[in-house]
């Protein structure tokens, strides 16, 4: 009895010892696909960033890298599916940027000031966003700027319209256009 405990013993020692080798060789071998996929996605988002500032970049090469290598991201159909969902999204981000930037009528870069509102809203009383506009300020509806960092930052309806300044229900804010 005593030499079956100690073969299971040297079994299972040995499985630690060739874990740790196989670990060990997954360390120095190339790169998985889901991990160059990952950086194909990044350097798209980088890009897709750059468009959103106003800068004339072209992002489709880095999309064609991307979408060849969405189905070598696993084995797995939950990991295919994950691939087409965030081609998918970072193509409809990119267009949607795109579509803004190419409207008829040029973006205002804009700053955003805020000089009065309650205590403890998401924006604090002196604070400056800056970002293009969606549109002008007009009263009856919100007034919407796609900032630098790619958030949609939304006012509540604003209820009065001067030169440099908007009146919402909760809030007065400045603005100064950039560009």
């Amino acid at each position: 009895m005593e030499e079956g405990s100690r073969f299971k013993e040297i079994t299972h020692n040995e499985k630690h010892r060739w874990g740790r080798i196989m670990q060990e060789e997954r360390r120095r071998a190339m790169r998985r696909h889901g991990d160059e996929f990952l950086e194909e996605a990044l350097a798209t988002l980088q890009t897709i960033e750059r468009l959103s500032r106003g800068e004339d970049v072209d992002y489709t090469e880095y999309y064609v890298d991307l979408v060849g290598m969405k189905n070598l991201i696993g084995r797995r159909h939950e990991d295919h599916l994950l691939g087409e969902l965030i081609c998918s999204t970072i193509e409809s981000i990119a267009d949607n940027i795109d579509d803004l930037l190419k409207k008829d009528r040029a973006l205002r870069q804009v700053k955003l000031t805020k000089h009065r509102g309650k205590p403890g809203a998401r924006v604090a009383t002196n604070s400056s966003i800056e970002g293009w506009e969606a549109e002008p300020p007009s009263a009856g509806k919100s007034y919407r700027i796609y900032t630098y960092n790619q958030v949609i930052f939304s006012t509540s309806p604003v209820v009065e319209v001067g030169p440099d300044y908007f009146q919402t229900q909760n809030s007065v804010y400045g603005i100064k256009i950039l560009q």
